[in-house]
C-alpha cells in the first residue's frame, strides 16, 4: 500500500508530495490553477493588455503546473528561449485560450515573442 505524504507548498501554490510504496519512492505536484484561470479570464476582458506607453504587453500566465505537465509529458520547457515558437502556437491555440490575458495573435521575431 502507497503511503503518500504532503511535503511543501511553494510560492506559486504548487504542492509537492512525497510517495513511498514496494515500489520505491515517487514525488507528485499538485496545483489548484482555478484562481489563475480566473484570473486570466478578468484580465482579458479589462483591457488590451498594453502598458501607458505601449511599449509592453502582457499575453499570458502560465501557472507552474502546465509549464511542468509540458516538461514532463511532451519534453519541452515553456520558459527556455529557444522554445518561444512552440510557446507561440500553444497560446494561439483556442485549446490553450484560458491562458491567455490579452487578445490578439502571438508571433516570434528575432527570438522574441511578439
Amino acid at each position: 500500500m502507497a503511503d503518500e505524504r504532503f511535503l511543501m507548498r511553494s510560492s506559486a501554490g504548487v504542492d509537492h508530495y512525497i510517495i513511498q510504496d514496494d515500489d520505491g519512492v515517487r514525488f507528485r505536484t499538485s496545483q489548484n490553477v482555478d484562481p489563475i484561470l480566473e484570473r486570466n479570464k478578468a484580465m482579458t476582458n479589462h483591457n488590451d493588455g498594453y502598458t501607458p506607453s505601449r511599449e509592453l504587453r502582457r499575453v499570458a500566465s502560465l501557472p507552474f503546473g502546465v509549464i511542468y505537465e509540458w516538461l514532463i509529458n511532451e519534453g519541452w520547457n515553456a520558459l527556455d528561449p529557444e522554445n518561444s515558437h512552440k510557446l507561440a502556437a500553444k497560446l494561439n491555440s483556442s485549446e490553450y485560450a484560458h491562458l491567455r490575458t490579452a487578445e490578439g495573435n502571438l508571433g516570434v521575431s528575432n527570438g522574441v515573442m511578439r
